[in-house]
């Protein structure tokens, strides 16, 4: 103790003429960082798989499987989109009806007593219909009678009549709003959809990267590791070989071999394990790029380094760009919209049905099919009528009730909405503290 303190008196007058060492600006990393770590003893690095991490997140992306069904979902989604708009594709409808009868005259007019009075006939018709983005439904119905019959009331023994007749109806309070959003309700959902699983598929990818970039550097750690653990062996063997020497020259007693013994068996047993950290490492890493079977005894050697930047970061601008990038809360909003939506649909629905109408048709009828159609011409038959549909129930129980489970509904998404940022705030917290 006296030597310690009198080398330290000796050497205080030249530490206090040395200037203060300057605080280095850039972290530099150690030596054996700057290199791939080695692999372990034993293994041919010929046929080592020397994996870099941007590879590492290719292979993950392209075959994990949660991303897959992630995949599968989104195109669902968008073909939900189609599905949905299929309600104002236009519907045509055909149909072909024939009839045939022998019967008595009903009335002295349509035959003796004793005849047989015969009908034919045929039907074809066809609609056009179309429903717009207002809500308006629009139909053309163009029908065609052909009647052969002997009674003495038909008009002619042959006779053609054509009816050509357009129709529009639209609602006015239920199932309609100014903005269109009402009749347009299953395709704003579906395209809401769509977006929540184009979300869902930003939260997996990442949640794959950041596995897969926790498990390549963690095989980059355990080797390092590995190769520290080996080295503090060569230092043990080296010091228990020293030991020996001393204890031979008569410099230490022989009982300081046993403690260089349990330093060296210490030693030994951390690079065993470090090996079995290294096995584990790997096959981690393989499971999250989800590898074959036939691939898992191959050794994984990365080939990046640790890279080190100096970046001035604070917690606001760090919960800044969070809130803008973090797909977690993009979903919430997503919700949010979606219950928005139907607390809308819910009060319209409490609305009475109210449906103004307008239809207007041309009449053709002739001997002859050319002769009916021809009619619509010369538009001398013609048929108009306007009209209009009312319903209600006044009570409301069950629409008053609906209405008030769907604002319920809209609060939780809310509340899930602040409880989603406030574990994005904690984590950044953490992040930023680390």
């Amino acid at each position: 103790m006296r030597s310690l303190g009198l080398l330290c008196l000796l050497c205080a007058p030249a530490l206090a003429d040395e200037p203060a060492p300057a605080i280095a600006e850039t972290y530099v990393p150690p030596d054996f960082m700057t290199q791939p770590p080695p692999l372990p003893a034993g293994i041919d690095a010929s046929a080592a798989w020397r994996l870099d991490l941007s590879e590492a997140l290719k292979i993950a992306l392209h075959d994990n499987l949660g991303i897959a069904v992630e995949r599968e979902t989104v195109q669902a989604a968008s073909l939900g989109i189609v599905v949905a708009g299929g309600e104002f594709e236009p519907i045509v409808t055909a149909g072909y009806t024939h009839g045939s009868s022998r019967t008595p005259p009903a009335t002295s007019q349509e035959g003796g007593a004793g005849a047989i009075v015969t009908f034919d006939t045929d039907d074809w018709r066809m609609s056009l219909a179309q429903r717009l983005s207002t809500g308006m439904r629009l139909e053309l119905d163009f029908t065609n009678d052909r009647a052969n019959s002997s009674a003495g009331t038909a008009v002619e023994p042959l006779n053609y009549r054509s009816t050509l007749q357009l129709s529009a109806t639209q609602p006015i309070l239920r199932g309609f709003s100014m903005d269109r959003v009402i009749p347009r309700i299953d395709v704003i959902r579906a395209q809401i959809a769509n977006d929540h699983e184009r979300a869902q598929l930003e939260v997996t990818a990442t949640a794959v990267i950041e596995r897969t970039e926790d498990a390549y550097w963690d095989v980059v750690q355990t080797l390092y590791s590995y190769n520290l653990q080996l080295r503090s062996q060569q230092r043990a063997d080296d010091q228990m070989a020293l030991t020996k020497r001393q204890i031979a020259a008569g410099l230490l007693p022989p009982g300081d071999l046993t403690s260089a013994e349990a330093t060296l068996a210490s030693r030994q047993l951390a690079v065993v394990q470090s090996e079995l950290a290294v096995e584990a490492s790997w096959d981690a890493l393989r499971a999250v790029l989800n590898l074959p079977r036939d691939q898992w005894s191959r050794p994984i050697l990365p080939t990046d380094t640790p890279s080190f930047a100096d970046e001035t970061v604070t917690l606001d601008d760090m919960l800044k760009l969070a809130i803008a990038n973090r797909p977690e809360l993009a979903q919430a909003q997503l919700d949010i919209q979606s219950e928005a939506l139907a607390v809308r649909q819910a009060d319209n629905n409490r609305l009475p049905e109210i449906d103004l109408g307008v239809s207007g048709g041309l009449i053709g009828q002739d001997s002859t099919y050319g002769g009916a159609l021809r009619e619509y011409g010369r538009a001398d038959a013609t048929a108009y009528s306007v009209f209009v549909n009312f319903t209600w129930t006044p009570l409301q129980r069950a629409t008053r009730a609906a209405a008030e489970i769907e604002r319920t509904r809209l609060n939780l998404a809310a509340v899930k909405r602040d409880q989603t940022r406030r574990d994005i705030w904690v984590a950044v917290r953490e992040a930023v503290r680390t």
